[in-house]
């Protein structure tokens, strides 16, 4: 048998921040995100040996027993792929095989969380664990953030396992609402119409970006920051429903300066620059996606000046990434 499971990545378009403890569980946070048609996948294919192959990052490694709990910090890059199968190990009756591909300019598009979403997906299916869709985020979430530690939130395992546009009410507490937006086919073809987004490069690791996020949260600035990005879900999901473009990036202009003050390592020099030329280039409002800092700017703007800006960000140095919204969330095939 062959498992194939793909799971989309994400573009948080505000609230980003706000889905993070010990915010969302003290003030409770919003998020509005879509799903996009950039991929990873997980392919599964079992085998009687007991041994398990784990091919990724232009790496294979190979563990010997799938019987004992594997230990982390052996090679950290692999870390998230061991949480997974530590997870599902007393359900394993024989060892697999298991390659992890997606693409390499998705860094801030929830990246982690979509190679995580598909590897959960192909495990529960092959061990018929009857995982739904929001237990597939959650748990890819609660992998990172509690069994490895890492800082982050909720928000990007979830789009990708649910797929679509998708309003997330996290807390107080633990109280955590996914609420799937049903967009008219014509709204969703003018959104793609008035948006582009583009790779700026760099590199980071999120959890970095997050925990510096956490540690500004007893900060009264930056604590009004993300209560702004807050407020400012429920105007965007408006003006989403109502095809109202010019308000939603507006809104996207604010939220980006609030992100910026909520978290000041989430932009940079050139990001700043990238971002006032598409700004003189007729853009009406735009971020980085994901915690910042590299990686992917997504933007809003009418369809008659967006050849205009993207050649004048371009000529910069940002790549183009061409993508479709995607509304199926995580999918499994198979083949025997």
């Amino acid at each position: 048998m062959t498992i194939v499971a793909q799971a989309p990545c994400r573009i948080s378009l505000v609230g980003g921040g706000t889905d993070v403890d010990p915010f969302a569980a003290k003030y409770g946070g919003r998020v509005l995100n879509l799903a996009v048609s950039l991929y990873h996948t997980a392919t599964l294919i079992p085998h009687p040996a007991k041994t398990i192959t784990i091919t990724a990052l232009n790496k294979t490694i190979i563990v010997e027993s799938c019987a004992r709990k594997l230990i982390y910090g052996q090679d950290p890059q692999f870390d998230l792929v061991r949480a997974i199968i530590n997870h599902f190990r007393l359900k394993l009756s024989s060892g697999f095989s298991l390659t992890i591909t997606g693409p390499d300019n998705v860094l801030g598009l929830g990246r982690s969380a979509s190679a995580s979403v598909a590897m959960i997906g192909a495990l529960n299916f092959w061990l018929k664990a009857r995982l739904t869709k929001k237990q597939i985020g959650l748990l890819a979430a609660d992998l990172e953030i509690k069994e490895l530690g890492w800082a982050g939130g909720r928000q990007d395992s979830l789009a990708s396992a649910y797929g679509g546009i998708n309003l997330i009410q996290f807390g107080p507490a633990k109280k955590i609402i996914v609420s799937p937006l049903k967009i008219s086919p014509a709204k969703i073809k003018a959104l793609q119409q008035w948006t582009f987004m583009v790779y700026v490069g760099g590199h980071h690791f999120s959890y970095h970006q997050q925990e510096k996020l956490i540690q500004g949260m007893n900060d009264r600035a930056k604590i009004a920051a993300l209560q702004a990005l807050k407020k400012s879900v429920p105007l965007a999901v408006q003006a989403l429903k109502a095809g109202d473009w010019p308000l939603l990036g507006k809104l996207l202009h604010q939220a980006w300066l609030d992100k910026k003050k909520s978290n000041p390592v989430v932009t940079n020099k050139f990001i700043d620059q990238v971002y006032d030329q598409a700004l003189a280039a007729g853009v009406l409002g735009g971020k980085v996606a994901g915690s910042g800092g590299a990686g992917n700017m997504f933007f809003i703007i009418p369809p008659a000046k967006k050849p205009a800006a993207i050649k004048a960000v371009t000529a910069l140095g940002a790549r183009l990434i061409p993508f479709n919204f995607d509304f199926q969330g995580v999918r499994v095939n198979y083949d025997y």
